[in-house]
């Protein structure tokens, strides 16, 4: 019997569209890469990892962390912005790549909004300032003092350009008006390293593992951290300057509805957890969690406070 071109064509569409939903509940059926976007060693690397492990115990199957760094985290982002929107390919990320870059260059390479699709607001922690060991320095304060005794100029580092670390660290020196020499890092541990050994004077990384292995003179947020709780924060010591660094996920454009959904429910899931809490809590990450669209409102909210604060700064591309 023959088959009218039009049947078949019928058929096809029909079969096409019963596919779909099929897919995305057959999701995943083999391993999800995380795709992280700074250098491995801090607060994202941990959040990212103990996220994987959770999510391998409840798709069983294999989540695992690929770590692709450079640009201050564009690097890892453009990666993922040109990924297949299938849900194996995902990207743990921060506000520096998805707020502060797009607001200081125009040419980062993705959109921020078109090129991504928001799974979920993870945590945020306050950044820090770091002193190296060989300075001497107990306080910031103390800190003041020393730059004094040194033509007024120290060495800041940072993770990297147009990250909340760079933007901090240009905020602590207009606020205190040191001459900042800002130098770029790919990341908290490579700073700490370079802290300890005396290359560089002070650190603005994330609060994160190891950052109480230099001199931790003030956190930048709204309240001291229960981990520290002998560190005043910088409003404490006299200088009106809060940054806090958040940790989200997504996913490339055109993530379908039901992956975004069984992700957000998973991770959410994990971030309320008690146990998750007190182990995020204790290293300084305050978990968030909360649907798609929060991460949504945060980057709108964050863009409306920073963007007139970028504007009055002038950035070197290359710190």
């Amino acid at each position: 019997m023959r088959v009218s071109p039009v049947k078949v064509l019928f058929m096809a569409v029909i079969a096409l569209l019963m596919a779909r939903p099929a897919a995305a509940e057959d999701w995943p059926s083999r391993p999800v890469v995380l795709v992280l976007s700074f250098a491995g060693g801090g607060m994202m690397d941990f959040a990212a990892r103990s996220i994987a492990q959770d999510l391998t115990a409840v798709f069983g199957h294999p989540v695992v962390v690929e770590t692709k760094q450079g640009g201050g985290g564009l690097v890892g982002a453009g990666y993922v912005a040109k990924a297949a929107p299938d849900g194996y390919t995902l990207l743990v990320t921060a506000i520096g790549p998805m707020v502060f870059r797009p607001l200081m260059d125009k040419n980062v390479g993705f959109d921020a909004d078109k090129d991504f699709t928001p799974l979920i607001l993870v945590g945020d922690t306050p950044n820090v300032i770091l002193a190296s060991p060989q300075l001497g320095v107990g306080s910031i304060k103390e800190l003041l003092a020393y730059a004094g005794r040194h033509n007024n100029q120290l060495s800041i580092a940072h993770p990297g350009p147009g990250t909340m670390g760079h933007l901090c660290g240009a905020l602590f020196a207009a606020k205190t008006h040191i001459n900042g020499n800002l130098v770029a890092y790919r990341g908290a541990a490579q700073i700490i390293a370079d802290l300890r050994g005396g290359q560089v004077e002070i650190g603005t990384p994330a609060y994160g593992p190891g950052s109480d292995a230099v001199k931790v003179l003030a956190v930048t947020g709204e309240e001291r951290l229960p981990s520290l709780p002998d560190v005043p924060t910088l409003k404490e010591s006299g200088l009106d300057v809060e940054c806090a660094t958040w940790i989200a996920i997504y996913g490339p454009p055109g993530l379908p509805a039901a992956i975004v959904g069984k992700l957000n429910a998973a991770m959410d899931a994990y971030l309320r957890k008690a146990d998750t809490r007190e182990q995020f809590g204790k290293l300084g990450l305050r978990p968030l969690g909360g649907p798609p669209e929060r991460l949504r409102n945060r980057v709108i909210a964050d863009r409306k406070i920073w963007a007139p604060i970028i504007g009055g700064m002038k950035f070197d591309s290359a710190n």
